[in-house]
């Protein structure tokens, strides 16, 4: 059973014999999302996060004799399926595209761009390992290779990477194949994960990185940059969530938190047997609920960085890192309210979040 609408089955042509359907609610259902945690891997794919969806092409009519007939063209699937990925551009996002004749399948995957609203430039935790998402432009297999430069000071203290003195810099490398039947890919980014410490000291501190795709022609993918934040922070948060192109995005929140627990529970009374002690009481308690909470202060952010943040605010699935084991995800829910994401008179851009465990 589908859920969702519209299901609008017959439409009838313009002037110029054109029937443009919306099949939104035939593709838009609920589904599990794929990804790994702990990372397993630099790339892997999830064939379930794209569907192929074939569409049979056909007319309706009324002949002659008042008698309504149909007709199918049966088209072989190579020539009737369109790829569909779950998820969807906001309205206004859509309507920019539109303007200019183009759509989500020029501006993102004939490009090569990553499938994230997420600033290019992000701050990332030392052992944070980040996520990126991208769905191949090639109808059949394509020798391809993941790049990630590596910006790193081998004598172990911290320093702008963009520095003209004191800065290496090594490249590291994958070669892969691209095939179409792999559906959305996702590459987990971080030069230790990828094996940088095997050429290099210990002692370096990597102060930034630069991932990318490369064929034989060239760069087939936009270059995306994570900057090494070393800073001290009592406590971070780690987040990933779903974002509007079905991949996953990885955030961290620095600030100041609390950690709350909302019990409820549900009492009966019971009469106290004549000649009880003090140990009887006359409130049983039948059953006892918890749902863990936590106020986390995002910490400082650029105002891009905040604006991005829309996308983990509206999000329907959310995972926590948990704090107590890095290697273990708690559910979330982050819970709605009237969120100021930028404030021109503030210097400082943070915003306080209520989170809630997925669970009672």
């Amino acid at each position: 059973n589908l859920f969702g609408s519209p299901f609008i089955e017959e439409i009838a042509p313009d002037s110029s014999l054109v029937s443009k359907f919306d099949i939104s609610g035939l593709v838009d259902q609920p589904m599990n999302y794929e990804f790994n945690f702990p990372a397993v891997g630099v790339i892997s794919d999830h064939r379930a996060l794209e569907f192929n969806v074939a569409i049979d092409t056909g007319e309706t009519w009324i002949d002659a004799d008042d008698i309504r007939r149909e007709h199918w063209n049966n088209l072989p699937p190579a020539e009737n399926s369109i790829r569909v990925l779950k998820g969807k551009l906001r309205s206004y996002e859509l309507a920019l595209l539109n303007e200019v004749g183009k759509n989500f399948n020029s501006e993102y995957i004939n490009k090569g761009k990553f499938l994230t609203h997420l600033p290019n430039v992000q701050k990332v935790a030392p052992s944070q390992i980040m996520k990126l998402w991208f769905l191949s432009k090639y109808s059949q297999t394509h020798q391809a290779s993941v790049w990630c430069k590596v910006y790193y000071n081998p004598y172990g203290y911290q320093m702008d990477y963009k520095s003209p003195v004191g800065v290496v810099c090594q490249y590291l490398t994958l070669d892969i194949v691209l095939d179409p039947a792999s559906g959305l890919l996702e590459f987990n980014v971080d030069p230790e994960f990828m094996g940088f410490r095997n050429s290099v000291s210990q002692t370096a501190l990597i102060l930034a990185y630069k991932f990318w795709l490369e064929d034989a022609q060239g760069i087939i993918s936009e270059e995306r940059t994570f900057i090494v934040d070393y800073t001290y922070h009592e406590t971070s948060f780690t987040f990933l969530y779903v974002n509007p192109f079905s991949g996953i995005d990885c955030i961290r929140l620095t600030g100041e938190h609390t950690q709350n627990l909302n019990a409820s529970a549900e009492t009966v009374f019971i009469p106290v047997p004549v000649g009880s002690g003090t140990k009887t009481a006359s409130l049983k308690t039948v059953s006892v609920t918890g749902q863990q909470s936590w106020e986390i202060n995002t910490g400082h952010k650029t105002r891009s960085e905040m604006i991005s943040l829309r996308d983990f605010l509206e999000s329907k699935d959310c995972w926590m890192v948990d704090p107590d084991n890095s290697l273990r995800l708690i559910p979330v829910l982050v819970e709605k309210d009237n969120f100021k994401l930028y404030d021109s008179s503030e210097d400082i851009q943070s915003l306080n979040l209520k989170i809630l465990e997925a669970h009672k």
